[in-house]
């Protein structure tokens, strides 16, 4: 809900000022090439080749991008659920399996699990999808399970998206690592990035794929078919976000985190719902203890005036879950919660009424 920082905007004013309204480059503004490669050694001490990354038409653009630029019909994508949907969305849609994969009861990846997962998925096996922090349970990967993932990723020569538009939206001082950090990883990573989360740039539409070496091309070609090539002017402003030095960042950050208390004491006591406080993003995987399928606590939620996401969008291990997002202002997030615990109770108790 928060607005682009200021500095942002004005950029992309006198961008357009400036007279960046025409085609694009066809992988995106040099400029801001260089700025994202600067920003993945500055972050990770990755060295990074701007000539291995492309912009997209925002972060589902780059994961739509990788999938089917890599994926073909009847190949297989390791995904530990629960996590983001598009993932089994774009995998389908070009004919390829998803296969799910168990997490840990807090949501951390399970490296035996994941290990068998691929050894049954066979030769067939192409891709493991990571997100971290994760949508919906906002759980941060530790640098162990990933260096367990990229173990088990190059035994079974997998590709690995790393899905990682959250990561600067971690909380409590938990260590942050990015697969970019994993020197595992470095032959085989599409790396997925969107300046919608780090700088209130959701409308905007801007994200980009860094992939190792020898790798960006199946992803570019598939961004700018689709794409056409991304607003230059955006492009400019972009540059602007990662260049300039600013506090909006952590002022929402520290904001989400106050967010994030207000509903653990809106749900203290609560019969029959619990939840891991999420370590990063600004989502609350929220389980009930009801016979009460996901996505008939969804409509009923929708009915009484509060828009959540039923917990099997994010896999098959969501039944009985809701994701509530905490991305609004504290008011509507207090008036939807109690609204949230009054209908969760409800059916804990037995006492909703559910249409068949």
């Amino acid at each position: 809900d928060f607005r682009t920082p200021p500095h942002i905007r004005e950029a992309m004013i006198a961008a357009i000022n400036e007279g960046y309204s025409n085609y694009p480059p066809a992988n995106g503004d040099p400029e801001l090439l260089e700025a994202i490669a600067w920003r993945i050694e500055r972050d990770s001490g990755c060295a990074w080749n701007p000539k291995d990354i492309t912009v997209t038409s925002g972060g589902s653009g780059a994961i739509f991008g990788c999938m089917a630029g890599y994926l073909n019909p009847g190949d297989k994508v390791l995904l530990p659920q629960p996590t983001y949907s598009q993932y089994a969305d774009v995998a389908r849609l070009v004919g390829a399996e998803v296969v799910w994969v168990d997490t840990t009861r807090d949501f951390h990846l399970d490296i035996p699990a994941l290990r068998a997962a691929a050894a049954a998925a066979g030769p067939r096996a192409k891709m493991l999808v990571l997100n971290s922090p994760n949508n919906p349970t906002g759980m941060v990967y530790g640098r162990e399970e990933l260096e367990g993932a990229a173990e088990v990723a190059r035994e079974f020569n997998l590709l690995v998206l790393a899905d990682e538009v959250y990561d600067n939206l971690v909380f409590d001082d938990v260590p942050y690592v990015s697969t970019l950090a994993i020197p595992a990883f470095q032959d085989r990573l599409l790396y997925c990035q969107s300046f919608s989360k780090t700088y209130a740039m959701t409308g905007w539409r801007l994200g980009y794929v860094a992939a190792s070496p020898g790798l960006i091309g199946p992803a570019a070609r598939v961004a700018r078919t689709t794409g056409g090539g991304i607003n230059w002017c955006m492009q400019r402003a972009a540059i602007t976000a990662i260049k300039e030095p600013s506090e909006w960042t952590k002022i929402m950050r520290d904001e989400y985190a106050a967010r994030r208390a207000l509903i653990a004491e809106l749900l203290a006591g609560a019969e029959g719902i619990s939840w891991t406080p999420p370590q990063g993003a600004f989502y609350a995987f929220l389980k009930y203890d009801a016979d009460v399928p996901s996505r008939k606590i969804q409509a009923i939620l929708r009915e009484r005036g509060v828009l959540t996401r039923s917990g099997t969008e994010y896999g098959p291990s969501g039944e009985g879950y809701i994701r509530i997002a905490f991305a609004t202002d504290r008011e509507s997030l207090t008036q939807g919660m109690l609204r949230v615990r009054e209908t969760l109770t409800e059916a804990v108790q037995g006492r909703l009424q559910v249409a068949d």
